[in-house]
């Protein structure tokens, strides 16, 4: 039973947060709102708009306040649905999906629980989770782009997955050189992602290990 209620918590809570991720990617690349699959994705996360009043929106309209806030309040239950569970076994950490890193963070918490813990432990996770999604969106739009050359064409969805990456890389575009048919503009943003997130990780850990 443990375990189906923590597969269900896990999969509901991830599918959200993964839809409030889209959304703020969407409203980040300046995506056009009569885009089919933006408009559904608008419409599937309405509640971030509500939340819009509370929380204002920053460069241009593009980052939304509301959507990081929201993601921040469905880490914070992941968290806490994570720590109840444990109460009952602490080996129960291992019927969440999430990386080693996150759930080391989690565990450290269950063992020296504080709020400022919590909201520690909340946050760096949260950063290190957004920025392997934006690596995963820079591969994407990679892949995306070669199918594109080879096929001269692609399903609309692809190509709104691939626009999503545009804000991570465009300004690496502008710096380097052009090369032809070759674009080291998503390489040097993906590297550059991976640099911040292991920066990340390493200050979490040690700032816990204070």
């Amino acid at each position: 039973m443990t375990y189906l209620i923590a597969t269900i918590f896990d999969i509901v809570v991830g599918s959200v947060m993964l839809l409030l991720f889209f959304r703020f990617m969407i409203q980040f690349a300046n995506v056009e709102r009569k885009d089919p699959y933006a408009k559904s994705i608008y419409r599937i996360t309405q509640v971030v708009d509500v939340f819009a009043r509370i929380f204002p929106t920053l460069g241009g309209g593009r980052i939304s306040l509301s959507a990081v806030a929201l993601l921040f309040l469905l880490r914070l239950i992941f968290i806490w649905g994570v720590l109840d569970v444990m109460q009952l076994d602490s080996q129960n950490i291992g019927l969440f999906h999430s990386t080693d890193y996150n759930m080391a963070l989690i565990d450290h918490l269950h063992r020296y629980y504080s709020p400022f813990m919590l909201f520690f432990v909340a946050s760096v996770t949260l950063v290190v989770d957004f920025l392997r999604l934006c690596k995963n969106l820079i591969i994407a739009s990679f892949v995306i782009g070669w199918i594109v050359m080879f096929r001269n064409k692609a399903h609309p969805a692809l190509l709104l997955l691939a626009s999503l990456s545009e804000p991570l890389i465009t300004s690496f575009r502008k710096l380097l050189p052009k090369t032809g048919m070759l674009d080291l503009a998503p390489m040097i943003g993906f590297f550059l992602i991976i640099l911040l997130e292991l920066m990340v990780k390493t200050f979490g850990v040690y700032l816990i290990n204070l």
